[in-house]
């Protein structure tokens, strides 16, 4: 099974190629150079039986064609045809979409090496690293996607830079195999940017509210900011109001 990687290093700032307004996520050589609106996204996170830190994210794109469709270049192959892009309707990029066990998400922080929530210094994350070792880990990546299909994503990098309101903005990009199409090769990218706060974190209902309270001041550095909840019927970590 595939181990997202975490980071936990500050870091500049990096100017990416492509780089896409805020609320947007472009796919680099698509029919729209400007990419797609975001109409869904959650940031959200969970603490796991061994006291690890995840994140999850979910985003949703609107229909592609909402801005218009440019012309169908003659010969143009998938990525580069609006008339497939338009009958795929929107895309889904998500840890949480398919349910939880279909991905992991991106490990933020180990007991004792906690993700720094209110540091100012951008701070990276990123998960499935290519190349693959082994063929069978396009099963078992930290996300799923459908794009032109259910296609597959991985060597993904998320950036979380904390803005003076205490949300973030969140640059995440990756590549992406076709392979709906069979397609097994990470040819094509996404990059997407967005601002959003980290709406709650999950624990298990097996931690009494001490352990909970240790587990989260182990993998955070504001454990402050959070008050206990129920999230869905489950125990969680909500923003204190």
């Amino acid at each position: 099974m595939s181990v997202p990687v975490a980071r936990f290093d500050t870091m500049e700032r990096i100017d990416l190629e492509h780089d896409p307004a805020e609320g947007r996520i472009v796919f680099p050589g698509n029919p729209w150079p400007a990419g797609h609106a975001i109409e869904e996204f959650a940031w959200t996170g969970r603490i796991d039986e061994n006291g690890n830190l995840w994140f999850d994210l979910h985003l949703r794109s609107a229909e592609y064609v909402a801005e218009g469709e440019p012309e169908s270049a003659e010969g143009a192959d998938d990525w580069a045809s609006p008339r497939v892009w338009r009958d795929c309707g929107s895309c889904t990029l998500s840890s949480t979409y398919w349910g939880e066990d279909d991905g992991t998400g991106f490990l933020a922080a180990t007991p004792g090496n906690p993700f720094r929530l209110k540091a100012r210094a951008p701070q990276r994350l990123t998960a499935d690293p290519l190349p693959l070792v082994e063929f069978d880990q396009l099963e078992y990546l930290a996300f799923n996607i459908y794009l032109l299909g259910h296609d597959s994503v991985a060597d993904q990098e998320v950036i979380f830079t904390r803005r003076p309101d205490g949300a973030h903005d969140i640059e995440w990009h990756g590549r992406i195999a076709l392979t709906y199409a069979d397609d097994t090769e990470f040819r094509h990218r996404f990059r997407a940017r967005i601002t959003a706060p980290l709406e709650y974190i999950r624990y298990p209902a097996s931690l009494s509210p001490e352990e909970a309270q240790d587990h989260l001041q182990a993998v955070l550095d504001a454990p402050e900011l959070f008050e206990t909840g129920l999230v869905d019927g489950q125990p969680a970590w909500v923003p204190r109001r």
